[in-house]
């Protein structure tokens, strides 16, 4: 039955066609990894948002389109959510706020746009943040210094027109933070350099103005800097 179902891993193969539109039937289904069919079409089901106890959803390297719907709210427990490499347009709901377990979120490499909604910055257990080669506009809010679980933040390749947000200082974990070709400018926050732990930082492309502060040298764990 249906219902028993509680993983379904179906990666890289050729599947065509779209996702069933009874996928909700599953009520039980906790991990969901169908990804890497170029031949899978089409947008994300309704009843795809009722599987209320999905922890893991992988979409990703297909050829989906649409939007993520509100309805996202509904899935409270996830974890690991990736619809990376797709078509999928719209903006990015601000009812994601209600996901509050997720670590994991990688919107890469699609035509997202408009601006990153405040919700976003609630995700307090967020570690690894993606959103790189989309067309999201705007800032990068303060509150991005909420996010201080967050490990790798990479948005690059956008169209933001703000500035580096001071606080990114208060994401003392971080260790990768790509902001290259993001349509950003001013000059280079002190928190910036409060970031102890990075590894990678990458902010080529960009407007930036101003000289970089001697505080650089604080920044022992660097490993490549563009």
């Amino acid at each position: 039955m249906l219902e028993n179902i509680s993983e379904i891993w179906l990666q890289d193969n050729y599947i065509t066609g779209e996702i069933p539109q009874n996928v909700g039937a599953m009520k039980n289904l906790d991990y969901l990894w169908i990804s890497g069919h170029r031949g899978l079409v089409g947008t994300l089901p309704p009843s795809l948002f009722e599987l209320i106890n999905l922890e893991f959803l992988y979409v990703n390297g297909n050829s989906l389109i649409g939007s993520v719907s509100e309805n996202i709210r509904q899935l409270t427990k996830l974890i690991d959510f990736r619809i990376n490499d797709n078509s999928f347009n719209g903006t990015i709901p601000d009812a994601i706020k209600l996901c509050q377990e997720l670590e994991i979120l990688d919107f890469s490499h699609n035509d997202l746009s408009g601006t990153l909604p405040s919700g976003l910055f609630k995700l307090s257990t967020l570690q690894y943040f993606y959103l790189r080669a989309n067309s999201f506009t705007g800032s990068i809010s303060e509150d991005i210094g909420q996010l201080t679980k967050l490990i790798h933040l990479l948005v690059d390749e956008n169209k933001f027109n703000g500035t580096i947000p001071n606080s990114i200082g208060l994401c003392q974990d971080l260790e990768k933070l790509h902001l290259q070709e993001s349509g950003l400018h001013g000059t280079l926050p002190d928190g910036l350099y409060d970031l102890i732990n990075l590894q990678d930082l990458y902010l080529d492309r960009n407007d930036f103005s101003g000289t970089i502060s001697e505080r650089i040298g604080d920044m022992t764990g660097l490993l490549d800097l563009r």
